[in-house]
């Protein structure tokens, strides 16, 4: 079956203040799964995002980056009374971001609570994937009608989850838990960051950590270590693929969500799984040497080659 798209997402894209010097911050838009979104469209995907925007002025700045990276737009819906989710964005010498967030009453908050879930539902299957993360599913009023959604595709979406973590948007972190613990039988891609990892459960070792995503049964483990090997899981055997080297980090923001969106895309190109790995590693290097979540000038080619790899 031909598909319409090669991604869709749910989520929510906010207003992103950036500190450029104390005082002084320029304005962007950014979201996880939305980064997502625009790094893949960036990469040669077709792609289409779910949300709801407010009525700010702001709303035009986003629906001019989603015109600008031909990610469709049928199921973004529009709110007359709620605004956009704002977030300010710092980082330290080591380009560690730090983030405040304005988005307890947005707009994308009630996406699952306005649009026609069977009509949602065949726009989901018409695409090769569907990505979506712990931040959409903690910020969803409606949350719980997304699972069936999600479930309903198995066998003719690929599904993928990221578990970034905002403690902020979890009164009960066992609530993300328990998701985590049964989505293994819908969820094809599991990508997690070791920081992730030890802020919803506890420090423990990659190995440990990856054993335990392993016997879940999750068929695709990715670990994720920053400036360490990634850790991939191919349902057969681990992989070990170090990042870039001398990778200029200026601001991880969005790393993981470029990281996933090269991932993505070259397994949609049917890249190997370990080459699939280093094409997320090459956007995410990309990515880390520019601020903001959104790297405007964006330019990666997928890598055509195949490394020797290891594995145990």
């Amino acid at each position: 079956m031909v598909k319409q798209f090669d991604l869709v997402g749910i989520g929510e894209c906010l207003i992103e203040l950036r500190e450029e010097s104390p005082d002084l911050y320029r304005q962007s838009v950014a979201g996880d799964v939305f980064n997502t979104l625009f790094y893949a469209s960036r990469l040669g995907m077709r792609t289409g995002f779910i949300s709801e925007l407010g009525s700010d002025p702001f709303t035009a700045d986003i629906l001019q980056v989603i015109h600008d990276e031909s990610i469709d737009k049928s199921y973004v819906a529009h709110s007359d009374s709620k605004t956009n989710g704002l977030y300010l964005i710092s980082t330290n010498e080591l380009g560690e971001p730090d983030y405040s967030f304005w988005r307890n009453d947005s707009a994308a908050r009630q996406t699952l609570s306005t649009v026609d879930r069977t009509k949602v539902a065949a726009y989901l299957s018409s695409a090769e994937y569907f990505h979506f993360s712990a931040i959409a599913f903690a910020i969803l009023n409606d949350r719980e009608k997304l699972i069936p959604l999600i479930k309903g595709l198995v066998g003719s979406t690929k599904i993928s989850f990221d578990t970034n973590f905002r403690k902020g948007l979890w009164d009960d972190v066992g609530i993300l838990r328990k998701f985590i613990e049964s989505s293994s039988p819908f969820v094809d891609v599991l990508f997690v960051s070791k920081a992730d990892d030890e802020k919803i459960y506890f420090a423990r070792p990659a190995e440990s950590a990856m054993t335990f995503y392993r016997e879940l049964g999750y068929r695709m483990v990715i670990y994720k270590q920053g400036r360490d090997d990634v850790l991939g899981w191919d349902g057969k055997k681990i992989f070990e693929i170090p990042p870039i080297e001398n990778a200029i980090v200026v601001d991880a923001t969005a790393a993981g969500d470029a990281f996933n969106a090269g991932f993505i895309a070259a397994q949609s190109k049917g890249y190997s799984f370990e080459d699939s790995i280093e094409a997320g590693n090459l956007c995410a290097a990309f990515v880390i040497g520019r601020p903001g979540g959104i790297a405007q000038d964006f330019d990666v080619s997928l890598p055509n080659h195949r490394h020797d790899r290891t594995s145990r």
